[in-house]
């Protein structure tokens, strides 16, 4: 070994020290906090796709039946009661959906 290449291992190596309790408390936390961050962010994603099914169950089938009988029913004055029970239907939906309790 070199000269060199002792003064440099000298100033490179670390000198021993004794463990910090302080650091290794905040690490823990911090993969207690990335932890319960991924957990709630896939709790998000399944409520998402559970209203996006409730919302499509009730928007598909009505907008469906509306415009099959919306080309007889246009002047028969009937367009407006379907679209008062959909909106009626979209509503409650909005009103009892879980995010609105969070």
């Amino acid at each position: 070994m070199t000269e060199t290449q002792a003064r440099l291992r000298l100033l490179l190596d670390e000198a021993p020290r004794a463990p910090d309790p302080g650091f290794v408390a905040q690490v823990d936390a911090l993969v207690q906090l990335d932890q319960t961050y991924r957990l709630r962010r896939r709790r998000a994603w399944q409520r998402f796709a559970g209203d996006l099914a409730t919302a499509s169950a009730i928007i598909v089938p009505a907008l469906g039946l509306t415009l099959a009988a919306a080309a007889g029913l246009t002047g028969t004055g009937h367009v407006a009661p379907i679209v008062a029970a959909m909106t009626l239907a979209l509503a409650g939906w909005a009103a009892t959906n879980r995010w609105a309790s969070s």
